[in-house]
């Protein structure tokens, strides 16, 4: 997931589901997106969340009356997310369609507003643009820019071992970006 989010604190609460530490303002996990139990709350069990209907989006429907849906690009611990045509400005766009377990609270909805509004002024071009923030149907979304090409994980895949140099040119592409929304106060959580 490539949102960024403000960090308020630096105590850390585990993950009950895959012990990923997240930081202690969390209330959903983000790496797998389970609820994390806050004051003693329990946190809903796995078949509880899975009674939410996820919503997916078919290649050639359009959501929300604006995006024509292309193909699904990749799906994590916060949602899925599509290549789309925003026919309002006939531009290519990713659309993540954040899943309902998330989207059901209403502090975490208000935490994406948030991240939304301080991501937007984060200009590199090793940062993804971020557009919009959403609701339609009951489903709350995010709208950035499109970055054609393949992720790490694919490129790994397909070519193997990175080389030195490779891997080191990746990691200050990567660090360049985090600079630069570090420099505005946001730290990446994912």
């Amino acid at each position: 997931d490539n949102l960024f989010s403000i960090h308020k604190s630096k105590s850390a609460m585990e993950c009950p589901k895959c012990h990923f530490t997240n930081p202690s303002d969390s209330t959903f996990c983000s790496k797998c997106g389970m609820q994390i139990s806050l004051s003693g709350e329990i946190s809903p069990s796995p078949t509880e969340t899975l009674q939410v209907p996820i919503k997916k989006l078919a290649p050639g429907s359009t959501f929300a009356g604006r995006y024509h849906i292309f193909e699904e690009l990749g799906k994590g611990g916060m949602g899925k997310v599509y290549k789309a045509l925003d026919k309002e400005i006939e531009e290519k766009v990713a659309l993540k369609l954040l899943n309902p377990e998330i989207a059901a609270d209403s502090r975490t909805i208000e935490r994406f507003r948030n991240e939304l509004k301080t991501a937007r002024q984060i200009s590199h071009k090793n940062v993804c643009r971020m557009y919009h923030f959403g609701k339609d149907e009951g489903a709350y979304y995010i709208t950035m820019e499109y970055v054609r090409g393949e992720d790490l994980k694919s490129m790994i895949r397909m070519m193997g071992r990175l080389s030195p140099g490779q891997a080191v040119s990746i990691a200050r592409q990567v660090c360049e970006g985090l600079t630069e929304a570090h420099c505005m106060g946001v730290i990446h959580r994912d």
